[in-house]
């Protein structure tokens, strides 16, 4: 089985390190100047779990003729359109598994690929680029989770979960992937609308009474807004929810305010803007989510007055 990673930071690059540690075939797709980098330093994963080095496959698009097996896609949203300009011309009989956060990418993925080969995808890491080709990974969960959104092309699906057994992270080949989605997305817009908003990891958020409150009822407006749209939070994500949110010591920042750190721009029209729009659709409140959002927004336009 030949796999496409197309993206080499915190999620593509972590990934695919630990598959190809396991002699799976891992092909890398990224830009020309992040080649030249990571083919002379390999990719480099940091964690406490242990460090190690591979020396990855590297190509760009204008070498992208063969077709994969399964194309795993991890680049930010915002890259989206350009990662489907890239693959679509050969790809088109490949599984694709996004590994984006919140649900707008799916409908843009089925216009451009059959329908059926394009599964759902979702990663529980906490693991942001260093530098090209160095990931630093923080805390203990490692978990990537797909399936098929239409109960098809399962032998493919099967035979990529036994490839990724072998690998040094938990999988679930899920049976319900647009669920794990959406409380993804509620986790995600919970731990990125409040990080970002204090410019701080989630621990000293809640290590506040009134800032364990502020996180509370934000993930209170995340979980009203899914279970309108059909997606109610099961009891066990809001255990872990719980346990991530306010019960964990490790300094969890979300990838978003690790970009904003670095002054890059953000997903956050994605993660908040789309959650905003499908809770006033319901006319449900989305104050706290426009208030992270109104944030994200001024942060762009002075980074954009920077230059």
């Amino acid at each position: 089985m030949k796999v496409l990673i197309l993206g080499i930071g915190g999620l593509g690059g972590f990934f695919g390190a630990h598959l190809q540690k396991t002699n799976c075939d891992v092909t890398f797709l990224v830009r020309d100047k992040t080649k030249k980098i990571v083919s002379e330093t390999g990719i480099k994963i940091l964690s406490d779990y242990g460090n190690f080095k591979i020396n990855p496959i590297l190509i760009t698009k204008k070498d992208l003729k063969i077709n994969y097996d399964v194309v795993i896609i991890s680049c930010k949203a915002y890259h989206l359109d350009e990662a489907i300009t890239d693959l679509k011309p050969s790809q088109k009989n490949a599984i694709i598994i996004p590994l984006l956060n919140g649900q707008a990418h799916i409908n843009k993925l089925e216009k451009a690929f059959k329908k059926e080969n394009v599964f759902g995808g979702v990663a529980h890491v906490s693991s942001n680029t260093k530098s090209p080709g160095e990931i630093k990974h923080v805390g203990n969960i490692k978990r990537l989770s797909f399936g098929s959104r239409h109960q098809v092309n399962q032998d493919t699906a099967n035979e990529f979960y036994q490839l990724c057994r072998k690998a040094d992270f938990q999988t679930v080949l899920s049976d319900n992937i647009d669920q794990d989605i959406w409380e993804k997305w509620i986790f995600i817009a919970t731990i990125a609308g409040a990080t970002t908003l204090f410019q701080t990891s989630i621990d000293n958020i809640s290590k506040k009474p009134n800032g364990k409150i502020f996180i509370q009822n934000l993930w209170n407006e995340c979980i009203n807004i899914s279970k309108e749209n059909g997606y109610e939070l099961r009891a066990e994500s809001k255990n872990l929810h719980e346990d991530l949110l306010f019960k964990s010591d490790v300094p969890f920042k979300a990838s978003m305010l690790v970009d904003m750190e670095k002054k890059l721009i953000t997903e956050h029209e994605h993660i908040f803007f789309e959650f905003i729009k499908l809770g006033k659709k319901k006319k449900l409140n989305t104050s706290l989510l426009e208030t992270c959002h109104l944030n994200m927004c001024i942060y762009e336009d002075n980074l954009s007055k920077e230059g």
